[in-house]
C-alpha cells in the first residue's frame, strides 16, 4: 500500500483531502499532513511516503525549496504541486525540477482521484521493473558464481593446459596474476542449536553466507564449495607478513561465525602458492589439514605445522614393527587384541617412563585411527567433538587400562565400518541412479544429490570416492562425455545440441573437455566413427 503525505498551510485543504478522498478504496494510506514546509520535511523523513502533495506558497519553507530538498534526498518520492492560477509560472519551473504533476486550486475530488490513479500505475510499473532488475542481477550473480565454481573445481581437480588457465580465469573473473594464492576449507564441528543431521544444509548455508559477505566486503578472495564444505580462494599482493595476515583474517571469519551462529568451526589452511595454476597443491594440503581435525581437535585453524608434529613411527623406530603388525591385524578383532597384549607385555618389561608409554600408545592409536579413516572417512562422524587422544591416555592409571580403552575404541570403529558396508551399497545405488537420470542438468551438484538421497555432503563424499575412485565432478564429467560419445556415434544431432543434452551450456567448453578426454574433437570423433 502506497503512503501519501499532504503539506499545505490551509486547514480546509488538508481536511478536505483527508475526508473526501476514498483512500482505502484506492488501496492507499493517508500517512499524515503538515501546515508548513519545515514540519513537512520532518514528516517526510519520518514517514518516507511514496507520494507528496505540496503547496507552493507556505510559511517557514516554501514549496519550491522543499521540492529541491526532497528531489536531492529522496529522488524516488513522487511530488505533486498544489498551486493557484497566480502561481502557475512557479509550477512550470517546478516541473523542470522533476515533480510529477501539479493541481490547481480549488481542488476537486475527481481531479485528485484521477491523478492518484495515474501515479499508482507509474509506481506499480517502477516496482515491477525494480523486481525484474533484482531478479536479473540475482540471475547474473548466480551465473557468475557457477562459472567461478566450475573454474575453481577444474583448477583443483583437473590438469588444465597452462595456456588455458589464464583464459579460464579471465572468463570466470578470477584474478590470475596475484603474488600469492591459498585455499582454506571451512567445516562446522556441530550443527546450529536445534537442528539435526537432516537439516545440516541450513548450517552449511548459514556459514556460507557469513563467509561470502566477509570475504567479498574485504576483497580477500572468492568463496566456493567443494565436497560438502565451504572454501575460500584467498589471494593477495601483500608482500610482508603474508601468512600472519592470512591467519588473522581466517581467525576473524572463525570468530564471526561462532558469534552469530553459536557453533564452532574448523578451518584447514592450505600452503601458499605463487600461481593460480598451483592452487590444487594448496587444496591438497588444506584438505589434509581438515582431515587431521580428527587428531588435532575441533574449533581451531589447522595448518601443516599443526599436524606435522603429530606422533608417528619415526619418533620411536624400535616400535615400527608393532605399528605395522597392529595395522595388518585391523580386520581381525582376535588378532588385533593379541597384538595389543604383546605391546602391553613389552611395555611392562621395558621399564619405560610413563611419558614414553604415552608417546608409543599415541603413535599406535593415531595409526589405527588413520587406517580406519582410509577405510571409511565417514567414521569421523562417530566423534563429533573429536578424539582427545592425549587427554584420554593421561586419564588412565595403568597400562592395562590404556590397552582396554584402545581395544574398546577399536571395536567401536570396526563395528561402525561393518554396519556401514551394507547401507553404503544402497546409498551408492541411489546416487548413481540419480546421476543417470539428471546428468543433463547443468547445475547438477553434490548438494542437489545429497538432498535427494538424504545424506550429509561429507558422508556422501567419503562413500562416493571410496566406491568410484574419483570425485563427484570427475565422475559426472566422465559420465556426460561417455553419453556424448554415444550421441555422436548414433544420432545426427549437432555438437552444440549434444553439449546441451549432456549438461553443458557452453559448446566450446564441452568441446575442450571432450578433446582433453579422448584426444580428438567431437567432430573428429564422429567422422572417425562414421567412416570407420
Amino acid at each position: 500500500m502506497y503512503k501519501i503525505v499532504l503539506i499545505d498551510d490551509e486547514d480546509v485543504v488538508r481536511k478536505g483531502m483527508r475526508d473526501l478522498i476514498p483512500w482505502q478504496e484506492l488501496e492507499l494510506e493517508m500517512a499524515g499532513d503538515a501546515p508548513d514546509g519545515e514540519k513537512g520535511l520532518e514528516l517526510i523523513k519520518e514517514v518516507l511516503p511514496h507520494i507528496v502533495f505540496l503547496d507552493i506558497n507556505m510559511p517557514k519553507m516554501d514549496g519550491m525549496k522543499l521540492t529541491k530538498i526532497v528531489r536531492e534526498t529522496y529522488p524516488d518520492i513522487k511530488i505533486v504541486l498544489i498551486t493557484g492560477y497566480d502561481e502557475f509560472s512557479y509550477a512550470r519551473e517546478a516541473l523542470r525540477l522533476g515533480v510529477e504533476d501539479y493541481i490547481l486550486k480549488p481542488i476537486t475530488k475527481g481531479e485528485v482521484i484521477t491523478l492518484l490513479e495515474k501515479l499508482v500505475i507509474k509506481l506499480d510499473g517502477e516496482q515491477e521493473a525494480e523486481k525484474k532488475q533484482k531478479r536479473l542481477k540475482e540471475k547474473i550473480k548466480q551465473s557468475n558464481y557457477l562459472i567461478q565454481q566450475r573454474c575453481i573445481e577444474e583448477l583443483i581437480f583437473n590438469e588444465i593446459e597452462t595456456t588455458l588457465i589464464v583464459k579460464r580465469s579471465i572468463s570466470a573473473e578470477i584474478p590470475y596474476n596475484k603474488l600469492y594464492y591459498s585455499i582454506a576449507l571451512i567445516d562446522y564441528d556441530h550443527f546450529i542449536k536445534g537442528l539435526n543431521s537432516n537439516e545440516n544444509e541450513i548450517t552449511f548455508f548459514a556459514i556460507q553466507n557469513i563467509v561470502e559477505e566477509i570475504v567479498k566486503k574485504n576483497r580477500w578472495g572468492l568463496t566456493f564449495e567443494v565436497n560438502g564444505v565451504n572454501g575460500i580462494l584467498y589471494y593477495t599482493d601483500e608482500g610482508k607478513e603474508i601468512f600472519e595476515n592470512y591467519k588473522e583474517r581466517l581467525s576473524y571469519i572463525k570468530n564471526m561465525i561462532t558469534q552469530y551462529l553459536e557453533i564452532t568451526i574448523t578451518i584447514g589452511v592450505g600452503k601458499i602458492v605463487h600461481a593460480i595454476g598451483d592452487i590444487h597443491l594448496s587444496y591438497e594440503t588444506a584438505n589434509e589439514a581438515l582431515v587431521n581435525r580428527f587428531f588435532v581437535g575441533t574449533n581451531t585453524i589447522i595448518t601443516q605445522d599443526s599436524y606435522a608434529k603429530l606422533p608417528n613411527a619415526t619418533h620411536a623406530n624400535e616400535w615400527l614393527e608393532w605399528e605395522e603388525r597392529l595395522i595388518q591385524a585391523i580386520k581381525d578383532p582376535k588378532q588385533f587384541y593379541k597384538v595389543l597384549e604383546e605391546v602391553n607385555v613389552k611395555m611392562e618389561h621395558s621399564r619405560m617412563t610413563i611419558e614414553s608409554c604415552h608417546t608409543i600408545w599415541n603413535i599406535l592409536i593415531s595409526s589405527m585411527l588413520k587406517k580406519f579413516v582410509q577405510i571409511d572417512e565417514s567414521i569421523i562422524e562417530l566423534f563429533p567433538n573429536t578424539m582427545n587422544v592425549v587427554g584420554n591416555l593421561k586419564s588412565k592409571k595403568t597400562i592395562q587400562a590404556i590397552k582396554q580403552w584402545v581395544y574398546d575404541l577399536y571395536v567401536k570403529c570396526n563395528n561402525y565400518v561393518e554396519e556401514q558396508a551394507s547401507p553404503n551399497k544402497i546409498h551408492l545405488q541411489n546416487i548413481l541412479r540419480f546421476i543417470e537420470e539428471n546428468y543433463q542438468i547443468p547445475e547438477l551438484s553434490i548438494s542437489m544429490v545429497c538432498k535427494e538421497v538424504h545424506l550429509s555432503p561429507s558422508y556422501f563424499s567419503s562413500i562416493f570416492k571410496k566406491a568410484t575412485g574419483s570425485t563427484f565432478i570427475q565422475f559426472v564429467t566422465d559420465y556426460r562425455l561417455e553419453k556424448a560419445k554415444e550421441m555422436l556415434k548414433y544420432s545426427s544431432l549437432k555438437t552444440y545440441e549434444i553439449a546441451e543434452k549432456v549438461g553443458y551450456l557452453d559448446p566450446q567448453y564441452f568441446s575442450t573437455l571432450f578433446k582433453k578426454q579422448f584426444s580428438r574433437t567431437p567432430s573428429e570423433y564422429r567422422k572417425i566413427e562414421i567412416e570407420g
